[in-house]
């Protein structure tokens, strides 16, 4: 060959190594679908070491005499995702399974280092076919390093709502509800199950569950509360949620399902599928209720908790905050945050569960964590209305197929109509005018007892934004209820809820009185010493020892004194003198300035003369010593001698 020849041959090698490298420059715009007819381009922002052709993608050889390496079936590069603050970049990926389902997915770039194993199960799992291979799987690696586009997406980490600069946009797992200038996606390092799966329609849910609840408080209790979840955010409420409490085969699981099914479910289950069990630790209903956030939480079986772990877990669920947690390094993680409404059943209640562990029930705990009794009060336990069946056992059964097969559907209508209406009227007057509908609800709910506690309105504010969500369902064509349904059966449930309290005051001050009560009436004779002045001729002579008097009934680990006294209704009985630290073990757990002051308000603790709680006594054979003097109407009107 001359040599002139092998100067051309060298030229044109060497141009196509200058044309290859500007190819692997150039950055191809146009997106890429099954339906291309030119599959040798390469997926969007890909360089030409890898073609896309209808069998999958390819890593280019290089070579025309050898074949190209299939790395896998055919995928999409969507967009690039960032979150709010411009971290957390990722890609939504899309592909088709071999069902023909279409699946799309947001993957954070930190699953593309190493061999990719995680980020290649997870597509695996979506129904993507991945080549095994080293060359493959080094390709496939090689890909997601390279690839690229200029289309952008917003991402999240949760569900619930996000706010933009446009405005606040609701995230489901695959879908979103609002109104942006971009799209926003849930892009998560570990995948959570998907629960709000839908089925059915949501006329055939209004005319096949929604009818049937009408007539029934707890049921629209339920709906309503799935419906009300959504509005926590964007009312800026406290999260909480109540406990349907009552004996088994009430129907309470029955009114969890209808719950659920407003959300969603699953294909195996139905709506049950929607439902969590509470046969769970603390730190994992931490990630529950994160993967609930903004949505109703229902839980099933309280009993299944561990009671130690019950009063902590109602206000970590309550308060929307998890346990603080060192990172590798020793530095702070970032602590899980979330709103929730959630609805639980058993046949205990909180106080019950912390009996058990042998703490007392906190104020706080019973306003976010509210008992709702099960029973209805009538002869169809859970039910007040049976409607086309003639047992309470039909009626659950017939809601247990429905809810089977219909779910999830009732919940996006809601989250498209509350999106519309923030969009038409902004979310600064909706907001303005639901809560007012909310003020206007509680004090509906508490014109019987005007002087009710904080506490009290608290809970009674809740049971209005639950009756608020169901006459929001309502005004959307959900629920086929009437216009007044969610607010009277919901203020049924709240007039039970109170009347099983037994006060419309402040429970610490319920509290004092009984804890008091039993303290005296557990211990009696037992650690309350026998108060008996010595007879004349008991008193010692000169020189001798006395005998403590009341010697026969000896007292250990004394609590304070009990003396038979004429009363002021002329009767006799036990007056009770308690020392500082018998006082103080009877009112553990509680402010003791405030349940002394509510014992005196209340006639049972007498004041001294100093006008102070205490009072200084002078029992025999002791020194003036410092006491509060308790009265025997402590123990009940007629237990003058209940302590003897």
């Amino acid at each position: 060959m001359s040599s002139g020849k092998k100067m051309d041959q060298k030229t044109g090698r060497g141009r196509n190594r200058v044309r290859a490298a500007l190819e692997d420059a150039k950055v191809v715009k146009l997106p890429v679908s099954s339906q291309q007819t030119e599959f040798s381009r390469p997926p969007p922002g890909v360089s030409r070491r890898f073609v896309m052709q209808a069998e999958g993608l390819f890593r280019n050889s290089g070579d025309p005499d050898k074949p190209n390496t299939f790395i896998c079936g055919p995928i999409e590069c969507l967009a690039e995702t960032r979150d709010a603050e411009g971290n957390g970049w990722g890609l939504l990926l899309g592909w088709t399974d071999r069902d023909g389902v279409r699946h799309e997915e947001a993957f954070a770039r930190a699953l593309f280092s190493g061999d990719c194993g995680e980020l290649r199960s997870r597509l695996a799992s979506g129904g993507l076919t991945l080549a095994s291979g080293p060359a493959a799987k080094n390709g496939f690696s090689e890909w997601l390093a390279t690839i690229s586009t200029d289309q952008r997406a917003r991402s999240v980490s949760r569900i619930g709502w996000h706010t933009f600069r446009d405005g606040p946009v609701y995230v489901l797992p695959t879908e979103t509800f609002g109104h942006t200038y971009e799209r926003v996606v849930l892009q998560q390092e570990t995948v959570e199950p998907d629960l709000f799966n839908m089925a059915g329609t949501v006329d055939e849910w209004r005319e096949r569950i929604g009818y049937l609840c009408r007539g029934n408080s707890r049921l629209v209790l339920a709906a309503a509360t799935a419906f009300a979840s959504p509005l926590l955010t964007l009312l800026g409420e406290d999260g909480g949620g109540f406990n349907l409490l009552g004996a088994s085969r009430l129907g309470k699981s029955t009114a969890l399902r209808v719950a659920a099914s407003v959300c969603g479910g699953t294909l195996q289950l139905g709506a049950e599928g929607f439902v969590r069990s509470w046969r769970a630790t603390g730190n994992a209903l931490e990630s529950v209720a994160l993967s609930a956030c903004d949505a109703l939480l229902v839980l099933d079986e309280l009993g299944q908790l561990d009671p130690k772990e019950a009063g902590d877990i109602s206000y970590m669920l309550a308060n929307g905050t998890g346990k603080a947690r060192a990172s590798r390094t020793g530095g702070a993680r970032a602590v899980a945050r979330w709103r929730v409404l959630f609805l639980s059943s058993g046949e205990r209640g909180l106080a019950d569960m912390n009996a058990e562990a042998g703490r007392a029930t906190k104020a706080g705990q019973e306003v976010r964590f509210v008992d709702v009794p099960a029973d209805a009060g009538g002869p169809f336990g859970l039910f007040e209305t049976l409607h086309h069946v003639d047992a309470a056992g039909e009626l659950a059964e017939y809601l247990r197929a429905e809810t089977g097969r219909l779910y999830g559907t009732p919940f996006r209508a809601f989250l498209a109509g509350l999106s519309d209406r923030i969009s038409d009227e902004g979310l600064l007057m909706l907001r303005e005018v639901l809560r007012a509908r909310i003020v206007e609800l509680t004090d509906y709910y508490l014109q019987n007892w005007p002087e009710a506690s904080g506490q009290v309105r608290s809970v009674a504010r809740r049971f209005a934004m639950v009756a608020l969500g169901g006459e929001l369902a309502t005004d959307f064509k959900l629920t086929g209820w009437a216009e007044d349904t969610a607010r009277e059966l919901v203020r049924v449930c709240f007039n039970d809820w109170l009347k099983m309290r037994g006060t419309s005051g402040r429970r610490e001050d319920e509290q004092a009185v009984e804890q008091l009560r039993d303290f005296i009436s557990k211990n009696g004779e037992g650690r309350f010493e026998r108060w008996i002045e010595p007879k004349a001729d008991e008193l010692p002579q000169s020189g001798e020892q006395a005998e403590p008097p009341g010697e026969r009934f000896r007292t250990q680990m004394r609590a304070g004194w009990k003396r038979w006294e004429k009363l002021e209704d002329g009767r006799d009985g036990w007056m009770f003198y308690l020392t500082p630290s018998g006082m103080k073990e009877a009112l553990v757990g509680l402010n003791r300035g405030d349940a002394q002051r509510v014992l005196t308000e209340r006639g049972f603790l007498v004041p001294g003369k100093s006008g102070k709680a205490a009072t200084v006594i002078r029992p025999p054979g002791l020194p003036p010593t410092r006491a509060y003097q308790v009265k025997p109407s402590i123990l009940g009107s007629d237990a003058g001698d209940a302590a003897g």
